[in-house]
């Protein structure tokens, strides 16, 4: 029989293949062409698959192998198909090759996440054909439309078919890497993911001939303060208990670990780690898991040289932490906006909490073994992801989700992120056979125990 991992790789190869790229339209994806890969991949197994396609070629495909105890917890393994557009002269090698080379497989979506939803298939497969009888039902759900904001994939089963993708428990994304540096035992687990507030402040100021500014409200000298004003009141850290964990799994020196749990010297104790030779790189992303973030992304005022700016606007990308809600925000840029009285305003009412889930749940407590049994040492750290991905539409429906994953010891946090959307994306053949072997013990292992 053909390893996990050799079949992992050819499905994989398959799906890069398949060219699904996803520009925004409605009409991009194409996830038609990867649905037939797996229709392809399952013909012949006797899995019954669901085939759906709410848009033209937005096409999700779904299989459910039924349990033996309807009390029992279900799990779902939640892949996209779907990946992000690429520039072609960026890479060494063609994006949608899927090659092989040199122990890695090349190609747009290799990690992000078509491995994954690869992985997801020949365990589901396997585990049918075996006549595994799991004591709650598993679903394998591959899925359209991730990567912009999931209206034709899970966003749309969670508006109008949610019991066709169902489960109390889901495995997916963000998860597996090491995230002490190289060779870490400190191992990510995907928990939660922030929330989204994106707001435009706009600013008013006087229009008048550049050559005589005194007395005139400088609408681009005002949007040049409020962002003063935004760097110097920023958000104060929260210390939640997924980070302590997270901390405990860093095993990091007890003094600077210590530093980092208290949120009087975290940002001091951040600035400190910046500079460590092998967790430098860590520092950005403690930041963001421990602060709500608010982000300048887009500054604009004035449209003539010679003319003083009656106008402007700044555009934050906001991400905020769980327990931070939408009057939280509010409240925040107008205690700004009170200090420009009459010449600033905030617009936008959009706002996504943020999610996660316990890592208190039997599920996690199966994630912690799996780790364990394939990594000697190894130990859970658990992460919240700054974007996003189909876990929250789980969380929403009140299951939990959590991102899993064994990369090999050379796949540091940073290195496997800046994969993700990147040139050059690729995954090495120890990260595949980690993960899927990972994955089949941790199904079997979970759906074979009482609760």
């Amino acid at each position: 029989m053909t390893s996990l991992r050799d079949e992992t790789v050819a499905l994989l190869q398959q799906l890069i293949r398949a060219e699904t790229v996803n520009d925004g339209a409605l009409d991009s994806g194409n996830e038609w062409r990867a649905a037939a890969v797996l229709e392809e991949f399952f013909e012949g197994s006797g899995v019954e698959l669901t085939r759906v396609e709410p848009f033209p070629g937005r096409v999700s495909v779904v299989a459910r192998l039924s349990g033996t105890d309807p009390d029992a917890e279900s799990l779902a393994l939640v892949g996209h198909t779907d990946v992000v557009p690429v520039k072609a002269t960026d890479w060494v090698h063609p994006p949608h090759s899927g090659e092989l080379i040199d122990g890695e497989v090349w190609g747009r979506g290799a990690v992000d996440m078509l491995f994954l939803t690869a992985s997801y298939a020949v365990i589901f497969k396997r585990l049918a054909v075996s006549g595994f009888a799991p004591t709650g039902d598993l679903v394998f759900a591959a899925v359209a439309d991730e990567e912009q904001g999931s209206r034709a994939g899970v966003g749309w089963f969670s508006e109008n078919d949610w019991a066709t993708i169902a489960a109390d428990n889901v495995l997916t994304e963000w998860g597996g890497a090491r995230l002490g540096g190289v060779g870490s035992t400190a191992i990510t687990v995907g928990v939660g993911e922030k929330g989204a507030a994106p707001r435009r402040i706009v600013v008013r100021g006087d229009a008048a001939h550049a050559s005589a500014p005194w007395g005139r409200s400088n609408a681009a000298v005002t949007v040049a303060e409020v962002i003063d004003r935004l760097q110097a009141g920023a958000p104060k850290p929260r210390i939640s208990e997924q980070w302590i964990e997270t901390l405990a799994a860093l095993d990091l020196p007890a003094e600077l670990s210590a530093r980092l749990a208290d949120p009087e010297t975290i940002d001091d104790a951040i600035d400190e780690l910046s500079a460590h030779p092998d967790l430098g790189e860590l520092a950005p992303f403690v930041h963001a898991w421990t602060h709500t973030t608010v982000a300048v992304t887009i500054v604009e005022a004035g449209s003539k040289v010679n003319v003083i700016p009656d106008s402007g606007s700044i555009s934050l990308d906001i991400r905020v932490l769980p327990g931070v809600t939408e009057d939280d925000v509010e409240a925040h840029l107008a205690a700004v906006a009170a200090e420009f009285p009459g010449l600033v305003s905030v617009e936008g009412d959009w706002f996504s909490p943020a999610n996660e889930s316990a890592t208190t749940t039997r599920l996690y407590a199966k994630i912690e073994e799996t780790l364990a049994e394939f990594v000697p040492g190894a130990k859970p750290a658990p992460i919240l992801g700054v974007g996003g991905s189909d876990a929250r539409f789980y969380r929403l429906h009140g299951g939990n989700a959590f991102g899993f994953g064994i990369l090999s010891p050379e796949l540091t946090f940073s290195v496997a992120r800046n994969r993700f959307h990147s040139a050059n994306e690729r995954l090495d053949l120890e990260s595949i056979d980690l993960t899927v072997r990972g994955l089949d013990h941790l199904v079997r292992n979970f759906l074979s125990t009482p609760a």
